[in-house]
């Protein structure tokens, strides 16, 4: 076990002991960047690398977490604090990396893993390869796209269409991997793309409506994730760490709305023609619990979960689409993501640190994807960007009171999971504990 307290050593044993702070340093930085990766809230990872360093016995340790920047430092012999800091950008994690990452957070937690076998595993996390096969990885892509198609439209000619189009996105998606900047401007191509594409298509005759179509195919670049993630970040005062993410959040919007306006403009598709009504627009009752099925197995194939997380993904879906539409029946729209955001959180926790699931970012992310805020802030861009600003204003409005809605419903569903269900569950683990203790008296 690490001990970085000040005591009475030979040079060789201090030389050693600041090799060991180095070592012991960048693996915190490393692990940092790990956990900001997997898309967590800056609060968790700066209680997180607090937890592992107080393992190690280090004397003081102070950390502060932004988005692409992570400051650390540790008290020196002399009371003269040492500032170390690092940056690291682009750095995005598949579902089994997010799990790793969690699984060596817990053993870290645990007992003081030595700092080298600690990078060791963090290397490796980074090195590991899909678990599916790139056929596999672009199936999840459409599959998923007609689990959004059937959220927004349940039409038989929507979801064949988008199909089509997550077919094409998920193979631009195959295709930008490790080419760089293509990858930075891969949303903006993509719906160009798309859009061009569907566009052409509704000129001549296409009844699937563009802008649903154009929604539901480039769900994997929609910010709702992101933006959600913003609101919690400031709701526990994190405003430096919140208005950023929020700003690239509506950065990713823009991106979409450029890569759009361009396609538009080539082929002068009048505006009223970008909402379509379906031929056959009826409401049907099982679509919503069919697309999050689609929708949990999409992902479960396209971000490489491993195979035990399927279940739990779908579960917590399902459960989103319960709060939803409860939400939408008791409060109306504005609610509905906050209803599903407080059942989602504490049943995300509860498989993680319970039930024996997955880390909740895995169950929790894509259940966030499937709410509404994403899609109404792309339609919203998408109409301010045609003749109906009006109506492009109002989408948009209510995407940000949407968001606001889901983040504090986040952070109302952390609170309650912390003190209603963990509370439970530790009175319930210390009776098994006095149980046993009588069991072993009694013998």
């Amino acid at each position: 076990m690490s001990d970085f307290e000040p005591t009475a050593s030979s040079p060789a044993t201090l030389e050693r002991s600041q090799r060991e702070r180095r070592r012991l340093l960048r693996f915190l930085l490393r692990l940092g960047h790990l956990l900001l990766a997997t898309g967590s809230p800056v609060r968790l990872v700066e209680t997180t690398l607090q937890r592992v360093a107080a393992v190690h016995k280090i004397a003081q340790f102070n950390v502060l977490a932004l988005p692409t920047v992570l400051f650390v430092n540790f008290a020196e012999e002399d009371d003269v604090m040492q500032i170390e800091f690092t940056a690291e950008q682009g750095l995005v994690l598949r579902f089994d990396q997010i799990e790793a990452t969690f699984d060596l957070v817990r053993d870290a937690e645990r007992a003081a893993l030595d700092p080298t076998e600690g990078l060791r595993r963090i290397n490796a996390i980074l090195a590991m390869p899909p678990r599916y096969r790139w056929q596999w990885d672009l199936l999840g892509h459409v599959l998923a796209t007609i689990g959004i198609a059937l959220v927004l439209q349940p039409s038989i000619d929507l979801v064949g269409v988008t199909a089509f189009f997550g077919l094409l996105v998920g193979g631009l998606r195959l295709w930008s991997r490790q080419r760089g900047v293509l990858a930075v401007l891969l949303p903006m191509l993509s719906a160009f793309v798309v859009v061009l594409v569907a566009l052409i298509g509704a000129r001549h005759g296409l009844q699937a409506s563009p802008t649903y179509v154009l929604v539901a195919s480039l769900l994997t670049f929609l910010p709702g994730g992101v933006l959600a993630t913003a609101t919690v970040d400031l709701a526990y005062g994190d405003v430096v760490s919140g208005a950023t993410r929020f700003v690239a959040g509506l950065l990713q919007l823009v991106f979409l709305m450029l890569g759009m306006l361009a396609a538009a403009s080539i082929v002068g598709l009048p505006p009223e023609q970008l909402l379509i009504a379906p031929a056959d627009a009826s409401t049907r009752t099982w679509a919503p619990w069919l697309a999050a099925v689609l929708f949990g197995v999409g992902h479960w194939l396209h971000y490489s979960a491993t195979r035990h997380a399927l279940f739990w993904m779908v579960v917590v879906l399902l459960i989103a689409q319960v709060g939803q539409l409860a939400g939408n029946a008791v409060f109306g729209g504005y609610m509905s993501g906050f209803v599903a955001a407080v059942l989602i959180t504490p049943a995300s926790y509860m498989i993680q640190y319970r039930l024996g699931g997955p880390p909740s970012m895995v169950t929790f992310t894509p259940a966030l994807w499937i709410l509404v805020p994403g899609s109404l802030g792309l339609i919203g861009i998408t109409e301010m960007a045609s003749s109906n600003r009006l109506a492009g204003l109002e989408n948009f409005v209510t995407t940000l009171f949407s968001i606001v809605a889901i983040g504090l419903g986040t952070v109302v569903g952390t609170a309650l999971y912390n003190l209603l269900f963990e509370p439970v569950f530790q009175r319930a683990g210390n009776m098994a504990d006095l149980m046993l203790r009588y069991l072993k008296l009694r013998r």
